[in-house]
């Protein structure tokens, strides 16, 4: 996300995207270099070059809401029905939070909230039917709680204060609904736009991050093998610890808090923490023209969708 992960991300509260990030995106890369062979059939994207973390500058100290009574959300089933293994999921962004900003190879404006809204509806929809139970963050395009205090005051935006509110209260829904594990889903962007490929975090500081890791890890190698099957030779960069990342930080946590927040450990005081295993996956890269292009196409929607979810599974009935 230039890039976008982040929102929830420490990092993913990332802060401008491609010239039109929120405060909470910002670069999700890890350093490597990766080809682009066969793009998705829309455009042909240069190759891409090695890319390192973006380094974010700090934001003054705000205070963390007080605890709120967390509110489950979901659709059409909010609350898990007794002895379903419970999912979350997580679309970033929402509401005046457009996360990051792509465009088409024929022009079209994407926005990450809309393209993470309907991959995380489509995967709910297929756990539902496979017997699992699933609470999303959000089932629209909202910010479940937002408080006017939370937005800048001409009510365009969030502060650095609101997105990291936002990001506790995705964060207290996923605790509340007592789910096994968390999957975060956002759309990546950077500065170059032959940059693309799917890449996928996982926070190594917790006490269940062997879990994690490999929840993170079958994500990944479901959505390469799903995307390379279909034939779109996607850049596989990897699993990557979130502490590698260079993130900006968001209201009350300082600079040296380097974790994604969805993801990351608690902060006495002012970050109550995930107490699940979690991932968060970057499928495409918005500011990429022919994986913006792929992005919008509900094919390719379920093929993410289809991967999500026989990730989730797999991971689920390996004991979790």
């Amino acid at each position: 996300m230039k890039a976008a992960l982040a929102l929830l991300l420490i990092a993913l509260s990332l802060a401008g995207c491609a010239g039109h990030r929120s405060p909470d995106e910002s670069a999700f890369l890890a350093p490597g270099s990766f080809d682009w062979r066969h793009p998705v059939p829309v455009a042909t994207p240069s190759p891409t070059r090695s890319v390192s973390p973006s380094t974010r500058s700090d934001r003054p100290p705000l205070p963390v809401p007080a605890d709120p009574t967390p509110v489950l959300r979901g659709s059409p089933s909010a609350t898990p029905t007794p002895g379903q293994a419970v999912v979350f999921l997580d679309p970033g962004h929402g509401g005046v939070d457009t996360g990051t900003i792509g465009t088409t190879s024929d022009g079209t404006t994407v926005d990450e909230k809309t393209v993470a809204l309907a991959i995380a509806l489509r995967t709910a929809a297929i756990l539902r039917g496979d017997g699992f139970s699933v609470v999303l963050s959000r089932v629209d395009d909202s910010l479940p709680g937002a408080r006017p205090s939370d937005y800048t005051s001409d009510g365009t935006a969030l502060t650095p204060d609101g997105v990291l509110a936002d990001l506790q209260r995705r964060i207290d829904r996923a605790n509340a609904s007592g789910a096994r594990v968390l999957l975060s889903i956002h759309l990546n962007s950077f500065d170059d736009p032959s940059v693309a490929g799917a890449e996928t975090f996982y926070d190594s500081a917790r006490p269940f991050s062997s879990q994690s890791l490999r929840l993170a890890t079958v994500v990944q190698e479901a959505l390469i093998g799903d995307l390379r099957a279909a034939g779109y030779d996607t850049p596989d960069r990897g699993v990557t610890d979130d502490q590698d990342l260079a993130v900006e930080s968001l209201g009350s946590l300082a600079g040296d808090y380097h974790h994604l927040v969805i993801l990351g450990p608690g902060v006495p005081g002012r970050l109550r923490p995930s107490q699940m295993p979690g991932a968060l996956s970057e499928p495409l890269f918005l500011s990429n023209p022919a994986e913006a292009s792929a992005a919008i196409q509900p094919l390719m929607q379920d093929l993410i969708a289809r991967a999500y979810a026989r990730a989730i599974e797999e991971y689920l009935r390996g004991g979790g």
